[in-house]
C-alpha cells in the first residue's frame, strides 16, 4: 500500500512539474535559421549505395500558440560529388517543409524542441563524361513528398532571442531509392 501511495503522489508531482515546465507563454511569430553538416545514407533496392556527407541549410518560419505550433520552411541538403579524370557526377537536394513545432522550457532558459511534418523534396542530378569514345552531359530531377522530423535543446537568451543545437532526419524515398539524411544543426530563432 506505501508503494502504492508512493507511486501516485510522484505521479502527481511530475504532472504538476509537468505543468510549470509548459508556462512561459510563446505565442506568436517566430523565424528560425540554422546550418550545419548533414549525412547521407543511399539504397536502391537494398542494394546499398553508400554514404557521404556536406552542408546543409534550414530556414522555418511560423506560429506558437503558447508552446506548441505550426511551421513552413526550405531545407537546402546540400550536395555531393565525385569526379574522377573523365566523368564528373553531382547529386544535390533541396525541399519544403510544412508540420508542427514545439518549443517546452524545463527551466526559464533552457529549452527542448520538437518538429515533424511533411517534407516536398527535390533532388538534381548531373552526370557529364569527357570521354571520347562515349562523351555526354545530362541533366535530371525527380521530386516527391516524404516527410521530416527533428529534436533539439537550447538556451532562450530573452523573450525575443533563442540558440540552440538540432538533430533532423529527412526522408527520400521514391521507386526503390531511400536516401536518409540526418542533419545537425545549430540555429538562431527570433520570435514576435
Amino acid at each position: 500500500m506505501k508503494k502504492t501511495l508512493l507511486t501516485l503522489a510522484m505521479l502527481a508531482g511530475s504532472t504538476l512539474g509537468a505543468a510549470s515546465v509548459q508556462a512561459k507563454d510563446l505565442t506568436g511569430g517566430f523565424v528560425n535559421l540554422g546550418a550545419g553538416r548533414v549525412s547521407y545514407h543511399a539504397t536502391f533496392d537494398s542494394y546499398d549505395l553508400g554514404s557521404d556527407h556536406g552542408t546543409a541549410v534550414i530556414l522555418n518560419a511560423g506560429y506558437r500558440t503558447q508552446f506548441i505550433g505550426f511551421e513552413a520552411g526550405y531545407t537546402n541538403l546540400g550536395s555531393v560529388s565525385y569526379r574522377d579524370a573523365t566523368t564528373y557526377a553531382k547529386l544535390s537536394g533541396d525541399g519544403w517543409t510544412a508540420g508542427i513545432n514545439g518549443h517546452f522550457n524545463p527551466t526559464d532558459a533552457w529549452y527542448v524542441s520538437a518538429r515533424g511534418g511533411a517534407f516536398v523534396w527535390k533532388l538534381h542530378a548531373k552526370l557529364r563524361s569527357s570521354d571520347p569514345a562515349y562523351p555526354f552531359d545530362d541533366r535530371a530531377s525527380r521530386q516527391s513528398l516524404g516527410w521530416y522530423a527533428g529534436v533539439g535543446t537550447g538556451y532562450d537568451i530573452n523573450k525575443s532571442w533563442s540558440i540552440g543545437a538540432n538533430f533532423d532526419y529527412y526522408s527520400i524515398s521514391k521507386e526503390g531509392l531511400d536516401i536518409g539524411n540526418r542533419i545537425y544543426t545549430v540555429s538562431a530563432e527570433y520570435r514576435f
